[in-house]
């Protein structure tokens, strides 16, 4: 993985380097990193230029997690200018969902889109999460991927999400899910002026469907995709039809 250096911390990425009419940055949700989108990833890298950086304070990336959305969509200006990025669909998974919005209402040069999955304007914690990590996440830790996921998830896959888990600092979770607690720009959304697609699990318990249809509602123009069979983590439950609708929504910006 390549990395460079923002604000004198390293940052790892992963960049396909392809000459594109469209480049996608991806951004990953809490306690996340590169590998969450590994699908997209084998999948698009040949349709558009794909970028994914591990957030700061996130796998092999220097720094300390954000405390704050608007600190982490600060971050972000820095490093796509540093990247060099002049033009780009900005799509983010959860709280890296909520970095695109907050990013888009500062008005971030270059962002041409916003795919938004399993995200909203509102991101509260539930509280008993965040003590059951404070207190015992490696117990909890099952129960967190249970509630990430769909039962229709199959049982490979769901040990695949708990070893991503467990190899994350609960520190870093705890970081994350004060910053999206904090988080809740409701009021503001309406004012977005970029295309949008927002992306829903039909069984995600933790960003329910009422998050996504808020977004696509008060967003001029967005367009909601429900996915069927999937929690939280459409970007691995379903991977190939989140790339499909990405793709089309992407064809759909040249149209």
């Amino acid at each position: 993985m390549p990395e460079i250096f923002v604000r004198d911390e390293v940052v790892y990425f992963k960049d396909s380097l392809k000459a594109s009419p469209h480049a996608i940055l991806f951004l990953h949700g809490a306690g996340g990193s590169h590998h969450t989108f590994r699908d997209q990833w084998a999948r698009l890298k040949g349709t558009a230029r794909i970028v994914i950086p591990d957030l700061p304070g996130h796998a092999r990336s220097g720094g300390a997690p954000f405390e704050t959305i608007s600190a982490a969509a600060d971050w972000l200006a820095d490093f796509v200018k540093e990247l060099g990025l002049k033009k780009f669909i900005l799509a983010g998974h959860s709280m890296g969902g909520a970095i695109a919005i907050q990013a888009a209402l500062n008005e971030l040069p270059g962002i041409e889109a916003l795919v938004l999955i399993a995200s909203g304007a509102k991101l509260k914690v539930a509280p008993e999460i965040v003590e059951s990590i404070e207190r015992r996440f490696k117990e909890f830790a099952p129960e967190l991927v249970d509630r990430m996921l769909s039962p229709e998830t199959s049982a490979d896959l769901r040990e695949d999400v708990l070893q991503d888990v467990l190899s994350t600092r609960p520190e870093t979770y705890l970081a994350d899910f004060r910053a999206c607690t904090g988080f809740d720009v409701m009021s503001r959304v309406g004012v977005i002026r970029l295309p949008t697609l927002v992306v829903n699990g039909a069984d995600d318990t933790l960003t329910p469907l009422k998050y996504g249809e808020y977004l696509a509602v008060n967003i001029p123009g967005a367009v909601l995709k429900i996915l069927h069979g999937t929690g939280h983590l459409p970007i691995l439950e379903r991977p190939n039809e989140l790339v499909a609708v990405i793709t089309a929504f992407i064809h759909s910006l040249d149209a």
